[in-house]
């Protein structure tokens, strides 16, 4: 029984998907303590980014969810499972990227262009062909998971 998927390693696109990915998360985290503080313990006048304290709360648990899917997506996308998750979070990053860049009432700047550049770096690096035959499981010893029971057996290397 030979199943060292764990032990093989993410090619270099592979690995800088994942560095240029993660760009966004240490911000996610920031706006996620931020708006959370300010929607319930340390209200400001006026809000931010809604009308009321309790839509900051509400954004501030977005970004916390959003912060987790994203540290998890680029954690899957090195671990060579399917790359969609993390394609789906690089584009949720570069449509709220682009959409604070294009509206003036916002305070976007060169962070939201930073982290669209970012995003579309991370995508273009996801999509190469090395990329696409790591998460289909190009250089794995073994076809699939081991089952439980083969799990058990002890090994005869």
């Amino acid at each position: 029984m030979a199943y060292d998927d764990i032990d093989r390693e993410a090619p270099p696109v592979v690995v800088a998907a994942a560095a240029v990915g993660s760009v966004p998360v240490p911000f996610l985290a920031v706006y996620a303590v931020m708006f959370i503080v300010r929607g319930r313990f340390h209200p400001v006048v006026p809000p931010d980014v809604t009308s009321t304290q309790n839509g900051e709360f509400v954004v501030g648990i977005i970004a916390a969810v959003l912060f987790v899917l994203s540290f998890a997506a680029v954690i899957w996308m090195l671990n060579g499972t399917p790359r969609w998750p993390f394609v789906a979070v690089q584009v949720a990053v570069l449509a709220g990227a682009v959409d604070l860049v294009v509206d003036d009432t916002r305070a976007g700047g060169i962070t939201a262009f930073v982290i669209g550049a970012a995003a579309l770096v991370a995508l273009v690096l996801a999509f190469l062909p090395q990329s696409g035959a790591y998460v289909r499981g190009a250089g794995r010893t073994g076809d699939s998971p081991p089952t439980l029971a083969e799990a058990a057996e002890p090994s005869t290397r």
